[in-house]
């Protein structure tokens, strides 16, 4: 990947509607990356990541710009997938895209990785619940409409067991019938079943985040500064900081004395 300086530095980001869009999506174990201009995907890849023997995420970005002939300058928006999901995944992706906004003076874009299944959908008249694995037998979920083609959160995004999602469907929409779709299926699809829901194994692309942007920002810089993002987890307190040592007690002076070297 050339980070060479161009002859002419861009001092003023292009956010005009065919301005060329980078997006990555790490929330699953399914990285992907996409390059979309004017809602026309330009380039589009889904591979595992490399803690499944993947290739380097940024080794795909790097096969994007060769495939489309173009360079990291070239690109005018940033897309990022802000979760929730995969923890490790989610930071890197945007700490990667982070830095190449700030060192190319480019607006960074955070989209939900489960309004982006939604999206992929696109089932007609149904209800949608986006749904990726959180581990621990649980599911990243929430569910939306459709309205003028696009999806419309009509829950917030929830932590839930495959049978407490089952019961919420019937009892927050009782009698509709609902489309599941996401990376937690097929391994949870039993465990979901239920008269009125059907189950679809998916992963998000890069290149409905990318779309999703473009409408909702067609010429607008990003609403959420730079500096605020961060990857949403729903069960923080996985990723709660340690508390900090206390070296005012006798005790912890004496851990800290028989620990130290003459």
């Amino acid at each position: 990947m050339d980070f060479s300086p161009r002859l002419q530095i861009m001092t003023q980001p292009n956010i005009s509607a065919d301005s060329l869009v980078l997006a990555i999506d790490t929330a699953t174990p399914v990285q992907s990356v996409a390059l979309v201009r004017q809602q026309r995907v330009l380039f589009e890849a889904q591979a595992p990541s490399v803690h499944t023997e993947g290739p380097g995420l940024l080794a795909l970005v790097d096969a994007a710009l060769r495939h489309t002939e173009l360079r990291i300058h070239d690109v005018d928006r940033f897309v990022v997938s802000r979760g929730p999901g995969a923890f490790s995944g989610l930071r890197v992706s945007m700490a990667m895209l982070k830095s190449f906004a700030l060192t190319l003076d480019r607006p960074l874009y955070s989209v939900s990785s489960l309004e982006a299944l939604a999206r992929d959908a696109m089932p007609a008249g149904h209800l949608v619940a986006a749904c990726i694995d959180a581990r621990r037998g649980e599911i990243y979920t929430a569910f939306y409409r459709f309205q003028d083609g696009r999806p419309v959160a009509v829950t917030d995004e929830l932590l839930l067991k495959p049978a407490e999602l089952a019961a919420f469907a019937q009892d927050t929409f009782p009698g509709e019938f609902v489309v599941c779709i996401g990376s937690a299926f097929p391994h949870y699809e039993k465990a979901v079943s239920a008269q009125n829901l059907c189950c679809r194994p998916a992963a998000p692309r890069a290149a409905i985040l990318a779309q999703i942007v473009l409408d909702r920002f067609p010429t607008q810089l990003p609403d959420v500064p730079i500096e605020a993002l961060e990857p949403k987890y729903i069960r923080i307190d996985d990723f709660a900081l340690p508390k900090p040592f206390d070296f005012s007690t006798p005790e912890s002076q004496k851990s800290r004395k028989s620990n130290s070297t003459p």
